[in-house]
């Protein structure tokens, strides 16, 4: 078979435009300066390591240039993917209070005093008293995991990175994952206390009103509205002097719509097509106590021929103010 002569067809400057690009890449990423402390300069003996270091990168680049197995490997390194739809990313994070959590503590909470209630005199004038007490609730703690599989066949056939991107796919459904947990405490809690509203058609600017008012009648502010496509579809229906259409790219690369009357508006195909959720300020609706973040661990299986990492989570989750999520539902409008 002929190998496209690649390497004939490129003239000297654009080799050593790659080669000076790759090269500062390089360097810079040798500079970020690693684990040293601020402020302490590295010893010429490390400087020179590393300008050592640099050289031996830069030609291997060089030599990698003159030859057509080099260049596929520079091409393979380079290349991304072929996808047909943007990477999920996690946002369950934004409705609720993060806190990581040191070894061995408790996943405990302490619940404001209970509403002042009213003071009358005692039996025979005895004194007046006012007793508050609050509640204590322990969170219990769940396990959440992925098991991505590469063949090792996969490290020689394909142009990209297979092993970077399983990472980034094991990531990605790590925080879908979370969402769905978040999401169905979230959906629960505005079934619970709130009224739900229930609209027959498509979703007008009336009943978005009367979906924040389920939240503010309990004195709360909503600061978030989390829905599906679809309830975006509602919103761009609005004539134009209602609705601010900044903001509205950002909705297809990281689920940030914008922000209307007040609140932030968050889009995830995780949420039920007909369901738009109002709620309140995270540090009035939930807790997500962390014991151990994201972590990523390698887990090969030499026997099938196989290479792996285990993405690993161990946090609690709890929706504590039920009073702080409210649920609007409509019948969904396809034209």
């Amino acid at each position: 078979m002929k190998v496209p002569r690649l390497a004939e067809r490129m003239d000297e400057a654009s080799k050593n435009r790659i080669v000076n690009g790759l090269a500062a890449l390089s360097a810079s990423a040798s500079q970020g300066g690693g684990n040293r402390p601020a402020g302490v300069r590295s010893t010429h003996a490390e400087r020179q390591t590393a300008a050592m270091a640099n050289m031996r990168r830069d030609a291997a680049v060089l030599a990698a240039l003159r030859t057509q197995a080099g260049l596929r490997r520079i091409a393979a390194n380079m290349a991304n993917p072929v996808r047909d739809q943007l990477d999920y990313r996690g946002i369950y994070r934004q409705f609720v209070i993060v806190e990581q959590m040191p070894d061995g503590v408790p996943l405990i909470f302490d619940r404001d005093q209970p509403d002042v209630p009213a003071v009358v005199i005692g039996n025979q004038g005895t004194a007046r008293v006012i007793e508050m007490t609050g509640i204590r609730t322990e969170v219990t703690p769940y396990e959440t995991s992925a098991r991505p599989k590469v063949p090792y066949a996969e490290l020689y056939t394909r142009r990209y990175r297979a092993l970077d991107r399983a990472r980034e796919r094991l990531i990605e459904g790590m925080q879908l994952r979370e969402d769905l947990i978040g999401f169905g405490l979230i959906d629960t809690a505005a079934r619970a206390t709130n009224t739900v509203i229930t609209v027959a058609g498509k979703a007008s600017k009336s009943e978005f009103a009367k979906v924040f008012t389920q939240v503010e009648a309990n004195r709360l502010v909503v600061t978030s509205v989390l829905m599906s496509a679809f309830g975006t579809q509602e919103i761009r229906k609005f004539p134009f002097q209602d609705l601010d259409q900044l903001g509205m790219q950002e909705v297809r690369e990281s689920g940030y719509l914008g922000r209307l009357w007040g609140a932030d508006f968050y889009v995830s195909d995780q949420i039920a097509s007909g369901s738009i959720f109002a709620l309140t300020s995270p540090k009035f609706l939930g807790w997500y106590p962390i014991r151990k973040d994201t972590d990523v661990i390698p887990a090969d299986d030499p026997d099938n021929l196989q290479l792996g990492f285990v993405g690993y989570q161990f946090n609690g989750n709890v929706i504590h103010n039920t009073k702080g999520a409210a649920l609007l539902e409509f019948t969904i409008n396809q034209s």
